[in-house]
C-alpha cells in the first residue's frame, strides 16, 4: 500500500492514480481487479469504481485448505511441536486470510474433510464471483465436481495460487475466494 501511494506521488498529478485497500490479497485481490476492469470499460468513472471496490471489498472472503502444517511452521507462524502433532494427527487447517491476516478458520482430520468443510461454508449465504485457486493440488478436479451442483465450473474463476501465497501455504494449497451477494 505504502509502495503504491508513493509512486502515486511520484506522478504528482501527471497521470490520475488512485490507490486503494482492497484488505485482501490472492484471488481476493483478484476478483477486485476484475470487477474493477469491467465497469471501467462500461464507462464508469473513478468515484463509481473506487466506491464499488470498497463495497465489494467488505464482503469478499478468502479460505485456504493447507495440506500440511510444515510451510507454516518454516514461515514461523506455528512452532515445531504443534506442526508435529498435527501431522501425527493428520490435521488439514483451513485459513481464513479474507482480512489479508492468516486467520484460523479450522481443523479437519483428512483432506476430504478439509475441502467438504470449503464447500459447506460457501453455501451458508448466498454468494457471487466464487474463484477457486490452488497450489498445484490433484484433487482439484474432484473439488471442482464436489461443488457442482451449486457453483457450476463455467461460473467460477479457476487458477492457480502465486509463488508468494504458495510458499506460506505449502504444496496442494487448495482456495476458494467469493464475494457475498449485496442485500
Amino acid at each position: 500500500m505504502e509502495s503504491a501511494e508513493q509512486g502515486a506521488k511520484t506522478l504528482d498529478g501527471d497521470f490520475p492514480v488512485h490507490v486503494v485497500d482492497s484488505e485482501s490479497i490472492t484471488s481476493g485481490f483478484g476478483t477486485l481487479v476484475v470487477e474493477a476492469a469491467k465497469a471501467a470499460k462500461d464507462g464508469s468513472s473513478a468515484d463509481e469504481i473506487i466506491a464499488m471496490v470498497k463495497d465489494l471489498s467488505a464482503r469478499t472472503h478468502v479460505f485456504g485448505a493447507l495440506n500440511t502444517l510444515e510451510n507454516l511452521k518454516k514461515g514461523g507462524r506455528i512452532n515445531g511441536a504443534r506442526a508435529m502433532l498435527g501431522s501425527m494427527l493428520s490435521i488439514k487447517p483451513i485459513v481464513d486470510i479474507s482480512t489479508g491476516v492468516v486467520e484460523e478458520a479450522g481443523k479437519q482430520r483428512t483432506r476430504k474433510k478439509s475441502l467438504v468443510w470449503l464447500h459447506d461454508k460457501m453455501k451458508e449465504r448466498p454468494i457471487e464471483k466464487v474463484a477457486v485457486y490452488h497450489g498445484e493440488a490433484p484433487d482439484i478436479e474432484e473439488f471442482l465436481t464436489m461443488i457442482a451442483a451449486d457453483f457450476p465450473r463455467d461460473t467460477l474463476r479457476i487458477g492457480k495460487i502465486g509463488p508468494v501465497i504458495g510458499t506460506h501455504g505449502g504444496p496442494e494449497i487448495m482456495g476458494v475466494t467469493w464475494v457475498d451477494k449485496a442485500t
